[in-house]
């Protein structure tokens, strides 16, 4: 059942059609279940996993012992390029959130496309600019913004992150909402506060119509504000890190 759909993944990373024939029958699929480690930290990261479904989060422990988030991967993203181009173990536990279902493509198999087919060789590189840049803007945020710009600028990158499948910039218009199918406790790892303040700012953001919150669930609203709204932050000049709630309030609802 998953012939034609594995062939159309490698293509749609730049692989010849010749090489994406071949390969597909040698693609393995796998399962987890929620909170299954794919990887620990230091082991060896043996293939690219692509998210059929689920939710996979690349974590570190803090020293409290808690696991903390610093990148969540959804369906339709790839993982774990990093550690096979640098040829290092992983350097973050690779947990699953939700039941998760994955494809993945051996090590060797990668290094080798990487000298073998040019367009693959640019997909890759592309995909690991844009994670570098949406890494050094999170460290921004986490060393210099103030809780409610971590909250919701954080929430935009999540957005980002889930509707272009965490693999590049966004060059095109959102469409009206996501769902983010996450604990809001984990969500307040990712934005660096506590889970009370991460509350209170969705509450507010919900009450002004820009969020919808279910239990275990919480719905951005309005995607394109929030994309308008993070390139906003982009541009934002380094002593500018210090906005009120109602100052990003006026952001978001900016033409």
């Amino acid at each position: 059942m998953y012939g034609n759909f594995k062939y159309q993944q490698l293509r749609n990373l730049g692989i010849s059609q010749e090489k994406a024939l071949q390969m597909a029958a040698f693609i393995r699929v796998s399962s987890f279940e929620e909170s299954q480690v794919i990887w620990s930290k230091g082991s060896k990261v043996d293939a690219w996993q692509f998210i059929i479904s689920g939710l996979v989060s690349a974590s570190l422990e803090a020293p409290t012992g808690q696991m903390m988030p610093i990148s969540i991967y959804g369906e339709g993203s790839w993982f774990g390029e990093q550690s096979i181009i640098n040829r290092k173990a992983s350097y973050a536990d690779f947990v699953c959130l939700s039941t998760t279902e994955v494809m993945g493509i051996s090590s060797d198999i990668v290094l080798e496309l990487m000298e073998t087919q040019p367009a693959f060789a640019l997909y890759l590189t592309r995909l690991m600019a844009w994670r570098v840049q949406k890494t050094s803007e999170t460290l921004m945020l986490m060393k210099f913004g103030n809780p409610c710009l971590r909250v919701v600028m954080g929430l935009s990158q999540f957005a980002e992150a889930l509707n272009y499948h965490s693999d590049r910039p966004p060059t095109i218009g959102f469409g009206q909402g996501v769902e983010i199918p996450v604990k809001q406790k984990t969500l307040a790892d990712l934005c660096g506060v506590s889970r009370t303040v991460f509350s209170e700012h969705v509450q507010k953001l919900a009450a002004k119509g820009w969020l919808s919150i279910s239990y275990g669930r919480l719905e951005i609203l309005s995607l394109p504000n929030w994309q308008r709204f993070s390139n906003k932050q982009r541009a934002r000049k380094f002593n500018d890190l210090n906005p009120s709630f109602e100052e990003l309030l006026s952001e978001l609802a900016a033409e």
